[in-house]
């Protein structure tokens, strides 16, 4: 349960954990009650409302850009309340830490005021008693210092990485609600940069600033450093000061000159990452079309936009830099000749110019902390901005907020609808499984439309009939529309005008998970995830699929006995993709797998990639056992399959042109026979 407790949103207090932890189908929306009630709690219960005298909410506004969002919206995912609740959640080992961060800071801070009074004490010659008095002190101090510093260090990271790995699995849950018109607008490496790169960016941040002299042991030093000075000499002090006023103004200018910098380089990274990605993954492609230079070509194209801004980046910091160093030069300076003098006339002791140095010292190693501090948190504030604007264009699927609960925890928090409870994968109903074995499935007058390309109308009032236990292909051109109707079947899409009706009822009166369960699909391409042979069979089954079921399955799918010679036979890695077996084993896995889902509906794209003589058989064996007793739509391509169809449909432009067997098509189908001479449908080996 340690993963959910720490994906819980909005910040996890003990309230939600627990009724977090008691999410079933019968209380979900009981449990998005409590959470908006919980989000309207006090500011001790909740965590930190949205409070603008907050300090640390204040913080965030000021480097976190704001994602625009309506009016009415108060809430959003990881908006500042969210990361303050994350923060919250941690405070006992970041109270830890401050402890230990203050005592170090005194000891630093302590450590040139004891030994200008050493100094002063040889100097004047003063007792040897009192010279190891201040040796012991300093002797405590440096050994204090390096284990608080440990346990500092150790409290500020393991808070962090509890931190990060929330918003990792926050941000991957919230991904996977997303709507399936959501990626068609976004690429997998722009997605997967969020979870790697992006936080990885903040990870950087967390882990270099909690070094000495960085982060909030650079500002804290800094700080009292001139505190001590003050104490020590009103006159010397300013002076030390000048590296502190100048950082601060030099910061203010490099914040302003980067953050647009910072955002072109961000997404030119992205970019580039997308680029390569793709050149990788598909390098059997690239390299049949010779195509390695105009993948360089594009490679470089954001490899410029990177450089550029980095160039940039480079003249900002430099110039930051530059100005800090010069103010650490000219205050040495200075300190050196009016220090000396006030010395020199008895107005100051030559043990308080001795810390000063030391101070100034301090001082110089803090403020270049502060400077790359400063530098990084551009970058890790720049990352978080990219998560959240890509997460303000996000479209939740309400069918999965019981999959992924809490769902949309902001819609909720913001007054809108507790959504119905749908349970999902196997603890769905049978409500569709029972209706697509008693009646057909249709399609009525469907219109619909990509999401990503609205202008462009797929299918034109559409109108299908698919018997039960019964096999319909589908056949006609490419872009008549057959892919379009596998997807509406499957419901990763919703029609614009019209409907699916599976025993007369309503596709809309199923929970997404009660459908799942009724269809299957076969792609063309068959999708194998990292892992062995079984887990990838037992997929069907939700992963929970016992042993003899995933053979069984396999033999079912004449997958067995190639298994079998595997080295590690059903444990054998598969590789990225399935890579390392052959197009035909893929696919009878693929196979394997929808056997053990066992739905009465399948969606069947049948493959078209060119398969060798016995591995043809084999796989037009296994789906011929997979139709059986089902509800079938193939997507056709062989000859061989239209030809044993109880139904063919001919689509052309969005709409059925023909309907018949393939002796009546033969005969009367002119769209059919234009595509039989066409050579649209391909022979099947024999």
């Amino acid at each position: 349960m340690i993963c959910s407790k720490m994906a819980i949103a909005p910040y996890c207090p003990k309230k939600l954990i627990s009724t977090y932890n008691s999410v079933n189908s019968s209380n979900f929306s009981r449990t998005l009650s409590v959470i908006r009630q919980t989000t309207k709690a006090s500011a001790v219960d909740a965590a930190a409302q949205t409070n603008p005298t907050d300090p640390l909410e204040s913080i965030l506004d000021s480097i976190l850009p704001p994602v625009q969002v309506s009016q009415d919206a108060k809430r959003a995912p990881f908006d500042n309340e969210y990361i303050i609740g994350l923060i919250w959640q941690q405070r006992r080992q970041l109270a830890a830490a401050t402890f230990c961060l203050l005592i170090c800071t005194a000891s630093n801070l302590a450590a040139p005021v004891l030994t200008g009074l050493l100094m002063e004490t040889l100097v004047q010659q003063k007792p040897v008693e009192e010279y190891g008095k201040l040796l012991l002190i300093l002797l405590v101090g440096y050994l204090v210092e390096p284990f608080l510093t440990k346990v500092y260090m150790e409290s500020m990271v393991s808070a962090g990485e509890k931190v990060l790995a929330t918003l990792r699995l926050e941000l991957f849950r919230v991904l996977l609600m997303q709507k399936v018109a959501y990626f068609d607008k976004h690429t997998a490496s722009e997605l997967t940069n969020l979870i790697s790169v992006e936080l990885d960016t903040i990870r950087t941040f967390i882990f270099n600033n909690t070094s000495r002299d960085r982060g909030p042991r650079a500002f804290l030093e800094a700080g009292g450093a001139v505190l001590v000075l003050f104490y020590l000499s009103w006159r010397l002090a300013p002076i030390c000061s000048i590296i502190v006023v100048v950082t601060a103004l030099a910061a203010a200018a490099y914040k302003r000159r980067t953050k647009l910098i910072e955002q072109q380089q961000g997404e030119a990274l992205q970019m580039m990452s997308g680029v390569a990605l793709q050149a990788l993954e598909n390098m059997k492609t690239v390299r049949s079309f010779a195509g390695e230079s105009l993948e360089r070509e594009r490679f470089q194209l954001h490899v410029r936009s990177s450089y550029s801004a980095g160039l940039s980046f480079g003249t900002a910091k430099a110039v930051f830099e530059a100005t800090n160093r010069g103010a650490i030069h000219a205050s040495l300076l200075v300190l050196y000749s009016w220090g000396g003098l006030l010395v020199a006339q008895g107005l100051m002791p030559l043990g308080v110019l001795i810390s000063g140095l030391g101070f100034t010292y301090s001082l110089t190693y803090a403020t270049q902390g502060i400077v790359n501090t400063l530098s990084e948190l551009r970058r890790a504030s720049g990352a978080l901005f990219r998560i959240r604007h890509m997460m303000s264009t996000s479209d939740v699927d309400p069918n999965m907020y019981s999959a992924l609960a809490p769902g949309a925890w902001w819609e909720v928090a913001n007054g809108g609808p507790v959504p119905a409870s749908q349970p999902y994968a196997d603890e769905a109903g049978l409500a569709a499984v029972e209706a697509a074995r008693r009646g057909p499935l249709e399609v009525r007058t469907v219109s619909f439309s990509y999401p990503a390309r609205s202008e462009a109308h797929v299918l034109r009032e559409l109108t299908l009939m698919l018997p039960q236990g019964k096999v319909t292909a589908v056949v006609g051109r490419s872009g008549a529309g057959k892919s379009t109707v596998a997807n509406l079947l499957a419901r990763f899409y919703e029609p614009q005008s019209g409907g699916i009706y599976l025993d007369g009822q309503p596709a809309s009166s199923f929970s997404l998970g009660e459908w799942s369960r009724a269809v299957a699909m076969v792609g063309q391409e068959p999708v194998l995830f990292s892992g062995t042979v079984g887990d990838n069979i037992a997929y069907g089954k939700w992963g929970k699929a016992t042993q003899d079921e995933i053979e069984a399955a396999a033999i079912a799918a004449n997958a067995h006995d190639f298994i079998m010679q595997l080295p590690k036979r059903y444990g054998t890695l598969v590789g990225e993709r399935g890579a390392l077996l052959s197009g035909g084993q893929r696919q009878r896995v693929a196979l394997a797998r929808a056997l053990l889902k066992d739905s009465p509906i399948l969606v069947l794209d049948e493959a078209t990639s060119a398969l060798d003589t016995v591995s043809e058989k084999l796989v037009q064996q296994a789906v011929g056992r997979l139709l059986q007793g089902r509800t079938v739509i193939v997507i056709a391509h062989r000859l061989s399959t239209v030809q044993s169809a109880d139904q063919i449909v001919v689509m052309s432009k969005g709409q059925v042109a023909e309907v018949g067997t393939h002796e009546e098509l033969s005969s009367n189908g002119a769209y059919y026979n234009e595509l039989m001479k066409a050579q649209e449908l391909i022979l099947a080996s024999t």
